[in-house]
């Protein structure tokens, strides 16, 4: 009898850590059979840096299951293949969700349709469904009335607004919800006079790190320079921040070498108060680090026509230009008769390697042993992950590598846009 009521007791103990691991349950279903599908939460919206916490695989009819803990209401992306589309998750919320992928049709990047995100059922004590109405209440208001407040300065239809809410969108009692109105409307002020939405939106007042409405009128805000010494002491938490987008804004504008940019970042680490802070400085080092000249290219290991296994770590010696293709064009073929050019002046001191997509791979091999193309070409098979490594967004895109998978330029212009120029300036500092 004491076994089981011990037994009892560590089950009672155990079962809130169980459910406190997956406390967040997405059924779904996407019109992609066999698609790799993840769940990433953004670690906070001053990098949008992300997470996976939750992957799975489609079946053969498109359905899928993610669960994952969720600690607070969090901004995510479900991720179907390499399209995404934004959710609002909430601690304890059970999803179904219905993703179409648009068929891939012949035209560019920029053309491309955007995946559609349909919700079947949320159980999330109505955060989700109230958290969309806001929004779309707002862009309609904000529209109908944009000459009067936008025009005219006439700040006062703000509180006409959160008349008109309660009266078209019932009470507000979620802090989520109220914060993100509340941010709402200081994006207006802060258009119309940013030294009222300082002080009225940004002065004792907490950082929402998850709160996209904050973070968009943060943003702004990071577009001027504070030099308000009151202010910023008084906000130290928010000064911190203020700080690490100066450094960034340094590094990126070449202002700050890597070094110097980095080692100001560890310094906030090692002494803020703030955890959140903590990991924005390791998500902007990251950002730092992802593609910028001389860090660590992405590994890869494919296989050739032959099923033999290459590895970026096999180029350790060589300069090495990559090349993302999917299917075969005029523009596709134009590029390989000009790297095909440059690749006989090289004379295979810099090697050329093309990657192929899965679906045009056999087409691309077929044209190498006609043309004669005599560099590496591999199968980027189901490791469409790369293409998020490297930023691949259209196709042909070009890489340059340095000796040593080291990063030279990411990405790099096409063969006949001055790939040559830049494969040269970077081979000098090799």
């Amino acid at each position: 009898m004491r076994n089981k009521s011990f037994l009892c007791l560590v089950l009672a103990f155990l079962c809130p850590i169980f459910l406190l691991g997956q406390n967040v349950a997405i059924t779904g279903k996407t019109n992609v059979p066999n698609a790799l599908v993840r769940l990433l939460t953004y670690d906070e919206l001053f990098t949008y840096e992300q997470t996976k916490v939750a992957e799975t695989q489609s079946d053969e009819d498109g359905k899928f299951t993610l669960k994952a803990d969720i600690k607070e209401i969090t901004p995510a992306q479900i991720a179907v293949n390499l399209e995404r589309v934004d959710v609002i998750l909430s601690p304890n919320g059970q999803y179904d969700f219905e993703i179409i992928i648009p068929e891939n049709k012949e035209v560019s990047y920029f053309e491309k349709e955007q995946p559609n995100l349909r919700i079947n059922k949320i159980n999330d004590g109505n955060v989700y469904s109230q958290y969309i109405a806001v929004q779309s209440f707002i862009d309609d208001y904000l529209y109908n009335y944009f000459n009067m407040i936008y025009r005219n300065r006439n700040l006062s239809l703000l509180d006409t607004l959160d008349i008109q809410l309660g009266k078209n969108i019932g009470k507000i009692e979620n802090d989520y919800i109220k914060d993100c109105i509340k941010y709402r409307k200081a994006s207006v002020v802060m258009s119309v006079n940013a030294k009222k939405a300082i002080s009225e939106y940004f002065d004792n007042q907490d950082v929402l790190y998850l709160q996209l409405a904050y973070m968009d009128v943060l943003h702004d805000l990071l577009k001027t320079d504070i030099k308000d010494t009151d202010f910023l002491s008084r906000n130290p938490q928010l000064a911190e921040l203020i700080r690490m987008n100066n450094i960034r804004k340094s590094f990126f504008s070449n202002v700050y070498d890597k070094k110097t940019a980095l080692k100001a970042l560890d310094d906030i680490k090692k002494s803020s108060k703030y955890q959140k802070n903590k990991v924005v400085a390791t998500n902007i080092e990251k950002q730092m680090n992802d593609l910028t000249y001389n860090a660590e290219a992405p590994a890869f290991e494919l296989k050739d026509k032959d099923g033999n296994t290459v590895k970026l770590s096999d180029y350790q010696d060589d300069m090495v230009i990559l090349q993302f293709v999917d299917k075969v064009s005029p523009l596709s073929n134009h590029e390989f008769e000009v790297l095909n050019n440059l690749q006989k002046q090289w004379n295979d001191t810099i090697k050329v390697v093309t990657i192929a997509t899965k679906e045009s791979f056999d087409e691309y091999v077929q044209i190498f042993d006609k043309q004669g193309y005599k560099w590496q070409l591999l199968n980027l098979n189901f490791n469409i992950l790369l293409l998020e490594d490297y930023h691949i967004k259209m196709f042909p895109s070009y890489v340059i590598l340095k000796k040593k998978g080291r990063i030279g330029m990411a990405s790099a212009p096409s063969p006949d846009h001055n790939l040559e120029i830049h494969v040269r300036r970077i081979s000098k500092y090799l």
